[in-house]
């Protein structure tokens, strides 16, 4: 049954349960006529107690009965009045069993075999034959079942096939107009969106497609404007970083001078500050210049002291906060043979963009606490400052790439990264960053990275 025009999935269904039900007509008068045919071979269901009735007088006057008194069919014993068996074609274990229906009055020994009995002088006869109709064939009657029996199953083993054959035929034509829908879903799932769609010839199945081409064409245009989006954000980090670049040069440049001449140790305490920010900078400038190229960067991990690690974290914060006036609140209490895995330089560089993102936030002369820990396994570090606090936008979207509170803050330097890259580095450690705020107003952002990698 082919599917040649747009049609509702029902009709396809009716088409199919009527063409069947059709099938089954010519199937029931096909076995029929094989019924037919094959009743030439094969006695009526009541030949056996014809022939009994036929040759009645037979059987009570000869002197002996025999089989041609009866059918092929027919089992018969031959008792005295008193039950004593005398001769005949039973088993041993019918011997019995005739007898004791005989005196029962039970004429039937199961639903197709049933008992006549015939009075003879002195004697009586105990004859079973079948009430089913039974092969002409002593070898069908052998190895088969009763020929209704055999007819029966014989139609039931057609109709069970045809029904498989015909819901099989069903079941390629709906696959095939599936694969269709099939097709177009993998298509969306690998985004490859240059694809027809196509058509199906059931009209349910049509539908599903063309809404699957709508919402290809939108997805479409979605992808399309997100890569644009992204296209931007990179070229916005390029040149920002590029642009920052050759400032940081002149001021490496004009400490590398001012080392030279006369000093005084705390001045060149700040000197030492300023140079070794400035080649961290650099470093960094160059992997953001090589990953707005969308050049992976190979991290290494090892294990190494958390206490040298934040040391380094510590003078820095420092020299940080000395720009702003910001007194630093150091607490600790991890001790000093505590170890950790991880990219040591990458973890600086992002809880150092946690810490330069509190400074730039938080009041003059006013104080930042940064505390760590270690809790269940994990180090823990938290950078709490006296500023505004987090806008429920930031709180949501802070940790997003070129993501801002205030937007007016770009003209201060910001560019939304600092939290962006710090939760970057930080997941790659299989770590979390949680932004939020504190009880005093000011942004709190905590970082939680396990131990061991």
């Amino acid at each position: 049954m082919g599917i040649t025009k747009s049609e509702r999935l029902r009709t396809t269904f009716l088409k199919y349960v009527i063409t069947l039900g059709l099938l089954i007509i010519v199937l029931v008068i096909v076995n029929y006529l094989l019924v037919r045919v094959i009743s030439l071979g094969v006695y009526p269901a009541n030949y056996s107690e014809k022939v009994i009735e036929r040759n009645i007088e037979e059987l009570k006057s000869s002197p002996k009965i025999t089989m041609e008194h009866l059918t092929p069919m027919c089992k018969f014993g031959v008792y005295s009045f008193d039950g004593e068996y005398l001769y005949g074609n039973l088993l041993y274990e019918d011997v019995v069993r005739f007898w004791n229906s005989y005196q029962l009055g039970d004429v039937g020994l199961n639903i197709s075999n049933y008992l006549y009995v015939v009075e003879r002088d002195g004697e009586i006869a105990v004859i079973e034959y079948p009430l089913t109709a039974q092969y002409k064939s002593e070898f069908l009657r052998r190895w088969l079942p009763n020929p209704e029996k055999t007819m029966i199953s014989l139609f039931l083993i057609e109709l069970i096939a045809l029904v498989l054959f015909w819901s099989s035929r069903f079941a390629k034509k709906i696959d095939k107009e599936l694969k269709t829908l099939l097709k177009a879903t993998e298509k969306i799932n690998e985004q490859d969106l240059e694809f027809d769609v196509g058509k199906s010839r059931i009209i349910e199945i049509d539908n599903v497609l063309q809404g699957i081409d709508k919402m290809k064409r939108t997805l479409k245009r979605s992808l399309e404007e997100q890569w644009s989006m992204e296209q931007i954000k990179q070229e916005q980090i390029f040149a920002l970083a590029h642009d920052i670049k050759t400032p940081l040069t002149i001021l490496k440049g004009n400490i590398e001078l001012i080392q030279e001449t006369e000093l005084s140790d705390e001045q060149k305490e700040y000197c030492s500050y300023i140079y070794d920010s400035c080649i961290q900078m650099d470093n960094y400038i160059k992997e953001l210049l090589f990953v707005s190229k969308n050049e992976a960067v190979i991290e290494e991990f090892s294990e190494f002291l958390i206490m040298p690690f934040l040391g380094s974290l510590k003078n820095q914060a420092k020299a940080l906060c000395c720009t702003r006036d910001i007194a630093l609140n150091w607490k600790s209490d991890i001790s000093r043979d505590t170890y950790m895995t991880g990219n040591e330089e990458n973890l600086i560089r992002a809880i150092m963009n946690i810490i330069s993102n509190a400074v730039d936030f938080s009041p003059e002369k006013e104080s930042l606490t940064i505390s760590s820990s270690i809790k269940d396994n994990n180090f823990i570090i938290s950078v709490e400052d006296k500023g505004k606090g987090f806008t429920e936008k930031m709180l949501k979207y802070g940790k997003q790439q070129l993501v801002m509170g205030d937007e007016s803050r770009t003209q201060s330097g910001h560019h939304g990264l600092g939290l962006y890259i710090a939760d970057t580095i930080i997941k790659k450690h299989n770590g979390e960053l949680i932004l939020g705020n504190s009880k005093n107003g000011g942004g709190i952002v905590t970082a939680i990275i396990p131990l061991i990698k």
